[in-house]
């Protein structure tokens, strides 16, 4: 299963609550190692989750027809619900757009290159990521949502049972009465330095031990912290008093986990990775650009909008809404 590790982890959402719906559905997933100890504590009790490289029936893929036409050919099968979400989002229709909408769907007819049905585009993406597969097409959107209802308080009682963070992780004393932010990702949702220093000098700012955005903050003075592995997130949150993260991985471990938490909506619908079992606090985008299409900020300075930061953050309201989102 390739992707994001939000992706990842929503792809997890959607076959737990479809493995709660079909009893006798055994279902085998290969995930990065990174999360494989995490989704196994969590969804193990009805996920199969493989720890070693077997081949797959069919692989998760975000990439286009062109990219995949040849891996076809020599017998790979893919799912692929990225493709029509990102021509949905473009402001810009292109010609070329319509000839994939077409090929998508005749791969998917003869089983190549399985797609959902572009009614759910605006749908959860738990349930979007999983509408393309055979078994599940006649699943409705409110069966999913009751079961999702219906497993949320044990996927957050798994959470409390003890698992392995890292032994690097350094818990600061002070950080059950304050605020630690998850300020990054890999698109244009990081929250900028000048940002953070103005609205929440005080808050502690989580990075992953290897993102160079970390040394930024560190040497604007503002307090960080190393997290190692995703039970790092998990634990990081539970220790602190409240806790922000934008709409990127943590995020989805988050809205799992707690309602004692806000998330930053700047590029993606919130309708599309907003769990509708979330009760926390979301600041949703105002731009109106938004959506936009995801650009990796490392190989695109600017984005659709030929912005180098997203336009919410320097957005009064935006601001206001998500400071005032923090308890007293």
């Amino acid at each position: 299963m390739s992707g994001g590790g939000g992706d990842i982890w929503m792809r997890l959402i959607g076959f737990y609550t479809m493995a709660g719906l079909n009893k006798n559905l055994e279902i085998e997933i290969l995930i990065p190692e990174f999360l494989r100890n995490l989704a196994n504590h969590v969804f193990g009790d009805r996920l199969i989750i493989l720890t070693d490289n077997k081949k797959c029936r069919y692989t998760y893929t975000s990439l286009g027809i062109r990219h995949l036409i040849k891996r076809v050919l020599q017998g790979e099968r893919f799912i692929s619900p990225y493709q029509l979400a990102v021509i949905h989002d473009r402001k810009k229709k292109k010609i070329t757009d319509t000839i994939n909408i077409v090929l998508f769907m005749i791969l998917d007819k003869v089983g190549l290159v399985l797609v959902p049905n572009r009614r759910y585009i605006e749908f959860y993406q738990a349930f979007l990521e999983i509408k393309a597969i055979k078994q599940f097409k006649k699943t409705s959107y409110e069966q999913f949502k009751t079961q999702l209802k219906n497993d949320f308080n044990l996927i957050q009682s798994k959470f409390a049972k003890p698992f392995d963070k890292s032994l690097e992780l350094f818990i600061p004393e002070d950080l059950n009465t304050s605020v630690v932010v998850f300020p990054n990702g890999t698109g244009r949702q990081f929250v900028p330095i000048n940002w953070a220093k103005l609205n929440l000098p005080s808050a502690y700012y989580a990075f992953h031990y290897k993102d160079e955005y970390l040394t930024e903050f560190k040497k604007g003075g503002l307090k960080t912290i190393s997290f190692f592995k995703p039970e790092d997130i998990i634990e990081l949150s539970r220790n602190a008093k409240w806790t922000i993260s934008t709409d990127s991985f943590p995020s989805h471990l988050l809205q799992s986990f707690t309602n004692n938490c806000s998330i930053t909506i700047t590029g993606t619908l919130r309708v599309r990775i907003i769990s509708p079992q979330f009760n926390g606090y979301v600041v949703d985008s105002v731009a109106n650009c938004h959506p936009c299409l995801h650009l990796d900020r490392n190989t695109h300075i600017r984005c659709s909008a030929g912005l180098i930061e997203c336009i919410n953050w320097k957005s009064a309201v935006y601001t206001e809404n998500l400071v005032n989102s923090i308890p007293n």
